[in-house]
């Protein structure tokens, strides 16, 4: 590796549509595409980012005159639409008061009670263990000094709701 390249962290998608590390061959194009466009002297070391799965737990609570089952399935699309894959990025803090706001806007939430995003680790999620409480400063979720890509892999099951009451 030469230290004066410039580091770009790549991902790719599996046949599923998960975030993977990139194949040597999708490296190996990439390099190729970009050696079209770059000085002589200029250098650039692909580099694998690490993908973080996360899940989100929330609790809302639903104004009277509203059904409860269809709020909280609205919000739970909410926080998929928020949490598309295309819509992250390498390295991208989650604000999660922000997320707190939009799930306040949605009719028919009195409140949101509480949001925690946890860490999914192992078996069908990525193997790496991140710790979610001690890397939320303020409310924010900060990515790992090594690049990383938060992803809600399984949003039908990695996003659990529940409407309580005060």
């Amino acid at each position: 590796m030469n230290s004066l390249a410039l580091a770009l962290y790549v991902l790719a998608y599996d046949n599923n549509g998960h975030l993977v590390p990139a194949s040597k061959t999708l490296k190996d194009n990439i390099k190729g595409y970009l050696s079209e466009y770059m000085m002589l002297t200029d250098a650039v070391d692909l580099k694998d980012a690490f993908v973080v799965n996360i899940g989100i737990k929330f609790e809302i609570i639903t104004l009277p005159n509203f059904q409860s089952r269809d709020v909280l399935l609205k919000c739970t699309e909410k926080l998929k639409s928020l949490f598309a894959k295309d819509k992250l990025t390498i390295n991208q803090p989650i604000n999660i008061s922000s997320l707190y706001t939009q799930l306040d806007r949605i009719p028919g939430v009195q409140t949101v009670k509480s949001i925690k995003l946890d860490n999914k680790a192992g078996g069908k999620y990525s193997e790496y263990g991140y710790d979610t409480r001690g890397a939320t400063r303020n409310n924010v979720l900060y990515p790992s000094y090594d690049p990383c890509c938060f992803e809600v892999k399984f949003p039908n099951n990695d996003i659990e709701g529940r409407v309580t009451t005060l």
